[in-house]
């Protein structure tokens, strides 16, 4: 999924947006000067304001990643994606490795909404459409996950979140992106990450 192929009325929690700022605690002018940029957050030269209560136009969100990643690169968003998991809300059923990486996409719909409504309600399963996926498979007989990501996120940024959150729970995991499967960087509709341990 692309940016352009977004849905109209999506949003992002500010909790979300706390993942750039807490990415970049040491280089904070380089978070400020593309969340301010976009009108995400005020900042001056000493400190970025961000009310993690409100919420944020998502492609603003997404155009925020996409500055970052030219100004200093795509392993920039691996590292705020890695803290994601810190910043974001996650379901407290989570117990094990496969549970941590099956729950990134309903954290992922809790933390945006469309037309004001959170994309996914705890109280009845639902979750609305808009936004892509993280959709997990279990390799059978092996200590091995399979997630394919088709979301409008960059694909160093899903990756920092899916280790983040198979090292919460096993922490000799790897992840990897899939060099044989599609990648969005290549135009392709999504990316595939390789969770083992």
């Amino acid at each position: 999924m692309k940016i352009s192929e977004c849905e109209a009325g999506i949003e992002v929690s500010g909790e979300s947006l706390g993942a750039i700022v807490e990415g970049f605690k040491k280089y904070p002018t380089i978070a400020s000067k593309y969340l301010a940029k976009l009108g995400l957050v005020s900042s001056d030269a000493r400190q970025v304001s961000l009310d993690r209560t409100k919420w944020y136009p998502f492609k603003d969100w997404l155009a925020a990643h996409e500055g970052i990643a030219q100004e200093i690169g795509y392993n920039s968003l691996y590292a705020i994606g890695k803290n994601v998991p810190e910043n974001a809300v996650f379901p407290p059923h989570i117990q094990d490795v496969f549970s941590a990486i099956e729950s990134i996409d309903i954290a992922y719909h809790l933390n945006h909404r469309k037309n004001g409504v959170v994309m996914f309600n705890p109280a009845d399963g639902t979750m609305l459409e808009g936004i892509g996926h993280y959709r997990v498979t279990r390799v059978p007989a092996e200590n091995k996950i399979i997630c394919v990501c088709d979301d409008p996120y960059p694909c160093d940024f899903d990756r920092g979140i899916i280790s983040a959150m198979a090292n919460r729970f096993e922490k000799q995991a790897r992840t990897v992106h899939d060099s044989e499967a599609p990648c969005r960087k290549k135009n392709g509709a999504s990316c595939t990450y390789v969770v083992w341990w």
